[in-house]
């Protein structure tokens, strides 16, 4: 069995040991939310959506939420923005990644938002799916 905290876990490492090939300074990949005292700069959050007990599979939903500074016009700096999430995308194979026993899959990314803290960010959706056969 697997906990949706899990997934969360083993997508924090991943990207957490690709900090410098995603462009990220050390420390900036965080679980669930950012410390209240984060100086400004681009980071990225993981969470989970609840994941689905099943006998055999289990599956559920992991979010990258990728956040960049807005620019002086308060836009989102999109070319920055994109240029992080490909180099995530570019840690899986063809959009699928095996962590911790899981298959990670990338399914679906978000328009630029606005937080409340001078961020925008995009939402990178991974299903994952586990399998609870024993061989």
């Amino acid at each position: 069995m697997i906990l949706g905290d899990d997934a969360v876990t083993a997508m924090w490492k991943h990207l957490n040991s690709h900090y410098k090939d995603i462009g990220l300074q050390k420390g900036r990949i965080f679980k669930y939310e950012r410390p209240e005292r984060l100086d400004i700069g681009s980071y990225i959050v993981i969470n989970h959506l609840p994941f689905v007990r099943r006998n055999v599979i289990e599956e559920g939903v992991v979010n990258v939420n990728v956040h960049v500074p807005k620019t002086p016009t308060n836009e989102p700096n999109v070319k920055y923005m994109l240029s992080l999430i490909k180099k995530i995308i570019s840690l899986f194979d063809d959009g699928v990644l095996h962590l911790k026993d899981c298959i990670f899959e990338f399914y679906a990314d978000s328009r630029p938002a606005r937080d409340n803290d001078d961020t925008y960010y995009v939402n990178l959706k991974f299903n994952v799916t586990y399998n609870n056969l024993k061989e």
